[in-house]
C-alpha cells in the first residue's frame, strides 16, 4: 500500500511539474506612448480571426514549467491603439473584408499581423518567465490585394522575480509594449503608406 501511494505521489508531481501557467500579454494602453505626428488621413482595417483570436500558446517559463496565453487576443487592443496613433481611422474585422466593406468603410489599407513569441527563465524554483519575445510580422494591403508594404519588429523584456508581485506575466507585457511602440513608429516612417 505504502509503495503505491509513492507511485500516485510521483506522478502527481510529475504531472504538476510540466504544467502550462495561464498569463496575460495584454499591457495597459497608457504605456503605448504616442507619436509627435498627426496620423496620416487613411481608413485602416487590422484583421484577427475568432480562430487566431481563441489560438492558445505554449512557451517555456522557469522551473520546467510552460506557460499559456493566446497571442492574438491579448494583442490586440494594444495593436489597435498603435494603429490608432498611426492612422485616422482604425476598424477591428474578424475576417478579411470583401468589396462591400472595404466599401462602406472607405477603406485605405487592410493590415494582417502575424505574431510569434518566445519566453524563458534561468530559475529553478519559480515558474513565471524572466524574459519574453514578441515578434510582429504586419503585411499592408490596398484594397484590391496587392501587398504595399510588410513590417517586421521584435519587442523583448525582462522581468526578475522580485518585480513580478501578483502579475506573473509582466516580461511579456514589457514585451508587447515594445513591440507595439516599435511597430508604430515603422509604420509611420513607411513612405509607402504616405502615397
Amino acid at each position: 500500500m505504502a509503495m503505491i501511494r509513492m507511485i500516485a505521489a510521483a506522478s502527481v508531481v510529475a504531472a504538476l511539474s510540466g504544467c502550462a501557467h495561464q498569463i496575460s500579454l495584454s499591457t495597459d494602453e497608457s504605456k503605448v506612448p504616442a507619436l509627435s505626428t498627426q496620423p496620416l488621413d487613411k481608413n485602416v482595417a487590422i484583421v484577427i480571426t475568432e480562430e487566431q483570436s481563441t489560438q492558445e500558446v505554449i512557451t517555456p517559463g522557469g522551473g520546467g514549467d510552460k506557460v499559456s496565453y493566446r497571442p492574438y487576443h491579448d494583442l490586440e487592443l494594444p495593436m489597435y491603439v498603435s494603429l490608432g496613433h498611426v492612422f485616422r481611422n482604425v476598424t477591428k474585422l474578424k475576417s478579411a473584408p470583401d468589396a462591400a466593406t472595404i466599401q462602406a468603410q472607405h477603406l485605405d489599407y487592410v493590415i494582417t499581423p502575424t505574431i510569434k513569441t518566445t519566453s524563458s527563465s534561468p530559475s529553478l524554483l519559480t515558474w513565471p518567465p524572466t524574459d519574453f519575445s514578441v515578434t510582429l510580422t504586419c503585411t499592408v494591403t490596398d484594397p484590391t490585394g496587392q501587398k504595399v508594404v510588410t513590417e517586421d519588429v521584435t519587442g523583448t523584456g525582462h522581468a526578475e522575480f522580485s518585480e513580478f508581485k501578483r502579475n506573473f506575466g509582466l516580461a511579456g507585457q514589457i514585451a508587447t509594449t515594445d513591440a507595439v511602440t516599435k511597430l508604430q513608429t515603422a509604420l509611420e516612417n513607411a513612405p509607402e503608406l504616405k502615397k
